[in-house]
């Protein structure tokens, strides 16, 4: 696993050029008719005369790059391809991982998807590493930082501990939170993220299946930050979150005697 202090700052990159709009939509509203400008992102999809994008859910329009979404007010966190998540493996067999994603099916990781690929061939007539054909590196009850492979409505979704920041946590606390909430929790340009990080001396790793992992110099410090996210989640649908926020934390501070 990279240095957390280092993930910290780039781990919102994910969820940065997003705009959320307070306006709530429709299954079947349409989003726009600017077909040529704007595609079909997630919870959409194009009409069959592909002249308009419509709503698949009940959630707030999200416009990210060119691709119009919606995102759910409240569910289970839908698997997309290059998405970061925090897994907890549940059970294991000799080919693959089973994980909890926080979504409707558990996510698969294949021994092969835990290695470099450049490391995993061994000399000529002798065997690929350990690590590719057994599933020995990881445990049940382990915490990863994952990313999708692939992730379709007939199969499971496929993940990969190969990447920048991705691989084992150990230590720490995960909590949960609506995934539709992540984006406030980040705040603007990561405004709200950075603000958490400083005022609570905490390490803050989010990801987007609604799940965020925690760790403090202290239990006091982390127990703030978690009363801090939880309030953040309960309060997303309102204006000026982050100055009041900023202001609720240098309060509590006081109040309870830390620095």
């Amino acid at each position: 696993m990279e240095d957390d202090e280092e993930s910290v700052e780039d781990e919102f990159e994910d969820f940065e050029d997003e705009e959320v709009s307070r306006e709530v939509v429709v299954p079947g509203e349409i989003l726009t008719e600017d077909v040529k400008n704007f595609l079909p992102g997630r919870g959409t999809i194009l009409n069959k005369e592909k002249t308009k994008i419509i709503s698949l859910n009940i959630g707030l329009k999200q416009i990210k790059k060119n691709y119009i979404n919606v995102i759910p007010l409240r569910g289970f966190y839908t698997p997309h391809p290059g998405d970061k998540v925090i897994a907890l493996i549940v059970d294991k067999n000799p080919v693959k991982y089973k994980c909890d994603i926080n979504a409707k099916d558990f996510g698969q990781l294949k021994p092969k998807n835990t290695v470099k690929r450049g490391k995993t061939r061994g000399f000529r007539g002798g065997s690929a590493v350990q690590d590719e054909i057994s599933t020995e590196k990881f445990d049940i009850g382990d915490i990863l930082v994952v990313k999708v492979l692939s992730a379709d409505r007939l199969n499971k979704p496929e993940l990969t501990t190969v990447g920048k920041y991705l691989g084992k946590k150990t230590g720490g606390i995960v909590i949960s939170v609506d995934p539709p909430k992540i984006p406030r929790v980040i705040g603007r340009n990561g405004s709200m993220i950075k603000m958490l990080k400083n005022l609570t001396k905490c390490n803050i790793f989010v990801t987007q299946n609604g799940r965020i992992w925690l760790k403090g110099e202290d239990i006091a410090h982390e127990r703030l930050l978690i009363e801090s996210i939880y309030k953040i989640a309960s309060e997303a649908h309102t204006v000026g979150l982050t100055d009041r926020m900023q202001e609720f934390i240098i309060n509590e501070k006081k109040k309870r005697g830390i620095e």
